[in-house]
């Protein structure tokens, strides 16, 4: 008995210390993060992480404000807290038309603690956990009439207000927007071919049901139907042949819509 405890007491030891170090570095390191962050970070996010850098006043849009943690770009439906690989996502692409750039050079651990780091200048993040990503249905062929429908959800959503008939961000209202800090935000140009947070068909899917916190973009969760939500994405796409269009339906291209 004593033999079998001898052997057995070393493996358990060494499967503990193997998980603690695993857990340890899914969740990232907040030293080294910091120095991440100092150096690639502070100059436009500031060091009090309030997106109040030396050059924030010469970008627009301005950096995020991590304080209340309120991010864009997420999985997860309006009014939560993104994933951390919500958050790795960012990094990795950068935000195509702002000055956020690609940071897919830092490496997988790298970015993991730049973003624990970064989870310390809000305390929802010690309070609270991310909910669970958005269900998002199998895509239903790009087709002409799907375009012709997901125009007809354009007006009927009044999605021209902000953006404009046209889709150019040039609606009404689209001089008079601010985001929560009280920053001017001008809604995107549609007809770019290009989206900031992707250019599939899931990731325009996304932001009808998840909104953009901290803009004037709302959630629709409660309001489309996700056939109507995939229409407005096809109307979307058809406003430049810049998108790739799924003309097959179900799973997207290669390369498309990561969720």
């Amino acid at each position: 008995m004593s033999t079998r405890i001898a052997t057995v007491f070393p493996a358990l030891v060494t499967l503990l210390i193997v998980a603690g170090t695993s857990h340890a570095q899914s969740a990232g390191d907040v030293y080294n993060g910091k120095l991440i962050y100092q150096r690639y970070c502070l100059s436009c996010h500031g060091e009090k992480g309030n997106g109040q850098g030396e050059f924030a006043e010469w970008i627009s849009p301005k950096p995020r404000d991590y304080r209340q943690g309120t991010f864009k770009w997420r999985s997860t439906p309006s009014g939560s807290l993104p994933t951390d690989a919500d958050l790795e996502r960012v990094l990795i692409n950068g935000l195509y038309g702002t000055y956020m750039p690609s940071w897919n050079a830092l490496g997988h651990r790298q970015r993991l603690d730049v973003i624990a780091y970064i989870k310390t200048f809000s305390p929802r993040f010690a309070a609270e956990k991310p909910q669970a990503p958005i269900a998002i249905p199998p895509e239903p062929p790009y087709t002409t009439e799907s375009v012709t429908r997901g125009a007809a959800a354009y007006k009927k959503f009044n999605c021209a207000q902000c953006h404009g008939d046209a889709a150019q961000g040039d609606g009404p209202s689209a001089h008079e927007l601010k985001d929560d800090w009280g920053n001017p935000i001008v809604p995107y140009d549609l007809t770019q071919g290009h989206v900031k947070c992707g250019n599939g068909g899931n990731d325009i899917y996304r932001v009808f049901i998840a909104g953009l916190s901290g803009t004037p973009m709302p959630s629709f969760a409660d309001s489309v139907s996700p056939a109507e939500a995939w229409d407005l994405v096809h109307f979307i796409q058809s406003l430049s042949p810049g998108y790739a269009k799924n003309l097959t339906g179900g799973a997207a291209p290669s390369g498309e819509g990561t969720p």
